[in-house]
């Protein structure tokens, strides 16, 4: 049958299945010129791609059609009204299978005219007078859609956080003039009027009511505001009494303005059990056992017991604790426990008995914790003889912890220091004050990474042959001048056959700075300079620790590996040091 005698609708058909076979010489590739601004070119391209591309020839003009739809959508975002915008399928005649788009995108349009007005309670509100002052959309700058949108989202979040939920745009628009290249934006709200917080209601669970409400950051009748709510659900997630924690408003059953609070409380276990086990270079393989009892009766006290086991150091604590105001930051604790230490030229046993008051103060992030601690330990300490030491320390630790990032912290600084004395005039064998501070600092910039760290101590006494091994100072190892031994810094004594007998130092002073740099994902290469020294003076010889390295992400935390070359008076040193955990 020849096509002049085939069928009209059937002519069609094969028209379309043969272009429909040949769909795959019609996929679209598309070339965009003109665009010289990569955040613009990538929009446009964006939206480029989400056409359909035609199947075949027929199907080019509605594909061509919808290019310049999208790539003049595309480029409106950004102010481009006025936009010449070309838009050429592939030549009949070429093989070639690639689409050109043009655009001239001219003069872009400016926001000359903002109105940005509030009725409303939120009115005298400062956050709120300050959010319209700094949004995003800015007069005399171009018009960009999203900043736009960013402008209404922030007005609106921030006024929900503050409790106006009755919040609402009475009129949000964009007016474009496109002969002026000029565009009026307005912004139009009503806050309504402030809600507060109202009374807590507890599902199923008033156990734990008390404790809640003395963790509360807020009161009954207090203007509502979310950061409040979030720092109460942060609270209790810290107090270690629940596996889960959930504190919501119920603003759809909110009356005069007054928000329910509901706690949803999910208890952990009466008795909670870990295990754990690391290593490192410094003391090898080590091994934790904990137990804790979250709750001990109802006043929400807390025991826990902990055991520690490696090979030169092994430890048992139980500790109680008592909430007073606050079970995170304002409670008293309780504790006993027991030290042994058999390492390089130390022998210790030391038993411990102490009672400890934490608390922080408003608007701080310092924590602090005044304490009174018992100990009795009996040592020897390189060439000493074996002798026990008593000490009633009464003494005061300030300490600091922020950090950004989660596992891998990238962001963030630690400091403390510890000022602990005792006296022979109340039940101590010794006169002592000792004084220990600590720092890290961790900043980021770009890729770069620097992470710093000093400590510095000192013990003042007229008997320091009496001071206790584990109150005397050390230097050397993963965490203080790497290249050496774990605690292998320090004064010494030789003894019959020249050998060095450490005598632990009454000062100390150590610093460090590493650099690092990514090389792949999870990947870091670092390099790093120690120095310090374990004296008995106020001034003695540096010793310093060289080397690099590299950090890995691994799925259960950060793990470091370096290698290390030690330098000081007496010795030259290679050491590998391997350690894990977070940076601070």
């Amino acid at each position: 049958m020849s096509l002049d005698r085939m069928p009209s609708s059937l002519c069609v058909l094969i028209l379309v299945l043969l272009g429909t076979y040949s769909g795959g010489l019609f996929a679209a590739k598309v070339d965009v010129t003109g665009i010289k601004n990569d955040k613009v070119l990538s929009n446009v391209t964006a939206h480029i791609d989400s056409v359909e591309p035609p199947a075949a020839r027929y199907q080019f003009e509605q594909y061509q059609q919808q290019l310049m739809e999208k790539v003049t959508l595309a480029l409106q975002v950004f102010g481009y009204y006025q936009a010449v915008i070309t838009v050429k399928p592939p030549s009949i005649s070429s093989k070639s299978d690639r689409w050109q788009v043009n655009a001239e995108l001219g003069q872009v349009t400016t926001v000359d005219e903002l109105i940005v007005e509030m009725t409303g309670d939120a009115v005298d509100n400062p956050m709120m007078q300050e959010m319209m002052s700094k949004l995003p959309i800015v007069k005399g700058k171009a018009l960009h859609h999203a900043a736009y949108e960013s402008s209404k989202y922030q007005m609106k979040n921030l006024a929900l956080s503050l409790g106006y939920f009755d919040f609402a745009f009475t009129e949000h628009s964009i007016k474009v003039i496109e002969s002026k290249y000029s565009a009026t934006v307005t912004l139009k709200m009503v806050s309504g009027q402030r809600y507060h917080f109202g009374e807590l209601r507890f599902v199923e669970d008033n156990r734990a009511e008390s404790l809640v409400r003395e963790t509360l950051p807020f009161s009954e009748g207090e203007p509502y505001e979310a950061d409040k709510l979030a720092l109460l659900n942060k609270r209790l997630r810290q107090t270690q009494y629940f596996k889960n924690a959930l504190v919501r408003p119920l603003v759809a059953e909110a009356v005069d303005y007054a928000v329910p609070i509901e706690v949803i409380l999910t208890h952990k276990p009466r008795d909670n059990f870990d295990l754990g086990a690391g290593f490192s270079s410094d003391i090898g393989p080590r091994f934790t056992f904990k137990w804790q009892r979250p709750w001990v009766n109802s006043y929400g006290h807390a025991l826990s017991a902990e055991l520690f086991v490696s090979e030169p150091e092994n430890s048992i604590s139980l500790d109680y604790r008592i909430p007073i105001e606050d079970p995170v930051q304002n409670y008293a604790s309780f504790q006993v426990g027991f030290q042994s230490q058999d390492d390089n030229d130390t022998r210790s046993d030391r038993f411990t008995l102490s009672a400890t008051r934490h608390w922080t103060v408003v608007d701080s992030d310092w924590q602090r914790a005044a304490f009174l601690r018992l100990e009795q330990e009996t040592f020897t300490q390189g060439l000493e003889p074996k002798q026990t030491t008593r000490l009633l320390m009464p003494g005061f630790t300030l300490s600091r912890l922020r950090t950004k990032g989660g596992l891998d912290i990238y962001w963030g600084d630690k400091q403390s220091i510890t000022v602990e004395t005792a006296a022979d005039a109340l039940l101590s064998d010794i006169n002592m004050l000792r004084v220990s501070a600590q720092t890290k600092w961790l900043r980021s910039w770009d890729l770069h990474r620097v992470l710093w760290r000093a400590e510095l101590g000192g013990v003042a006494t007229e008997s320091f042959e009496q001071v206790p091994s584990s109150l005397r100072y050390f230097a050397g190892g993963d965490q203080s001048i790497r290249g050496f031994g774990y605690r292998t810094l320090s004064p010494f004594k030789l003894d019959d056959e020249g050998k060095r007998e450490l005598t632990g130092g009454q000062y100390l002073a150590v610093g460090s700075v590493e650099y690092s740099y990514p090389v792949a994902e999870n990947w870091r290469m670092a390099a790093f300079v120690d120095a310090g020294t374990s004296t008995n003076k106020f001034a003695g010889d540096i010793a310093t620790g060289l080397g690099a390295g590299v950090n890995w992400l691994s799925p259960v935390g950060p793990v470091r590996i370096y290698i290390a070359r030690g330098n000081s008076e007496f010795e030259s040193t290679w050491r590998i040091h391997f350690s894990m955990g977070p940076a601070l």
